[in-house]
């Protein structure tokens, strides 16, 4: 283990009181969580005249040496049909832990479906529906996550177009972060964790269809009766969901904290965090926006719901960016210029880090922005 050094001129503390002229970059492992420096650059990391494959490359499968890193955005899909649930599906991004979609529904569902193979996280970021499972039903609207562990049987009921960002585990359940010396109270509280209503009066239907999901192979299974025929349930698990409004930004009035700070759903796999407004740190001296820095162990993927992106310019709502492990990203130049004007962030996003890099659906690469990567030119 290497003990702590500091040389040459370096801010007073990381991200307060910066040297003149330079620009901070964070270097770090295990996203946040574990050994990091702090560089004083007098260029911007971020200042490249260009980014391309390079020349050469280790042996690879043709798909793995046809890409190369650099900064990605992805405009929303607006183009593409909607449909059900099922129709509407349209996948960005994956790998063995996660899987990363949008559903752009127009119409509900007759048909349930049970993921057999992941725990699904929903967050609403256009129109209302309804939730419809065996445990009762859910309204939602934008702003909100919804959980369904693994095995929910549900559908989803609306009257009118809804837009979802849909995030898939795998591996493992969503789990709430860690709060140690927080509290049990910090990030949200389970007052603001809304489960389903359950009403057994509910006028039923006379036949269901299951459409059941394992392996990636999908089984319509029959009955002659409303699956919602319940008298009732108990236990601990069941959909649920979480309006951003309830969750409770951590701030630091002196310097910025990494974003690991805003987790609101974990996996040992991926991350899930959300990006709320809130006061700006006080002092003259502080990095107001975030730090320059490198995603060494994670790909991170950000989804822009709502607000003025204080850190990027042109970001439309319902775009996507993808940043990949290994190469900078930070602030623009203009958010930088401007960080002194701004006493609080106005935006609502996701974020999605995760340990494993992410293939990249033919659909997201039709909708990508090609000249992104130059947008932190001057």
């Amino acid at each position: 283990m290497m003990s702590y050094r500091r040389c040459g001129e370096v801010a007073e503390r990381p991200h307060l009181g910066l040297p003149a002229g330079t620009f901070e970059e964070e270097l770090g492992l295990d996203g946040f969580f574990g050994p990091v420096s702090h560089l004083y650059h007098r260029h911007a990391p971020t200042a490249w005249t260009s980014i391309k494959k390079a020349s050469f490359q280790w042996e690879a499968s043709e798909e793995e040496a046809a890409d190369f890193l650099r900064p990605q955005c992805f405009e929303k899909i607006t183009a593409k049909a909607g449909g059900d649930f099922f129709e509407s599906h349209h996948l960005l991004f994956w790998n063995e832990d996660v899987s990363i979609s949008v559903h752009n529904i127009t119409a509900s569902n007759k048909i349930y479906f049970r993921n057999a193979d992941a725990s699904e996280l929903f967050f609403c970021h256009e129109g209302t529906c309804k939730l419809e499972s065996v445990f009762g039903s859910i309204d939602v609207k934008p702003g909100d996550y919804v959980s369904v562990p693994k095995g929910i049987t549900y559908r989803w009921s609306t009257h009118g177009p809804v837009y979802l960002l849909r995030i898939e585990s795998f591996k493992q359940k969503y789990r709430r972060p860690d709060r140690g010396l927080l509290g049990q109270q910090a990030l949200y509280h389970e007052e603001g964790m809304i489960g389903p209503h359950f009403d057994p009066s509910i006028a039923l239907e006379k036949t269901s269809v299951v459409r059941a999901q394992s392996g990636g192979k999908l089984t319509d299974i029959e009955y002659a009766f409303d699956i919602r025929d319940l008298s009732g349930w108990m236990g601990d698990l069941y959909p649920w969901k979480l309006p951003v409004e309830k969750i409770a930004p951590v701030m630091s009035h002196i310097a910025h904290i990494p974003p690991s700070i805003n987790s609101t759903f974990v996996t040992d796999r991926f991350i899930v965090c959300t990006f709320l407004p809130r006061p700006l740190e006080e002092p003259e001296t502080a990095l107001k926006v975030p730090f320059f820095h490198s995603n060494i162990d994670y790909d991170e993927v950000i989804f822009y719901h709502a607000g003025d992106f204080f850190s990027r310019d042109n970001m439309a709502a319902g775009y996507i960016t993808l940043h990949p492990r290994g190469i900078n990203h930070g602030p623009h130049p203009k958010a930088l210029a401007n960080q002194g004007k701004a006493q609080r962030t106005n935006e609502i996003a996701v974020m999605v880090d995760t340990v494993k890099p992410l293939k990249t659906s033919g659909l997201a690469r039709s909708l990508e922005l090609q000249n992104y990567w130059k947008s932190w030119q001057a």
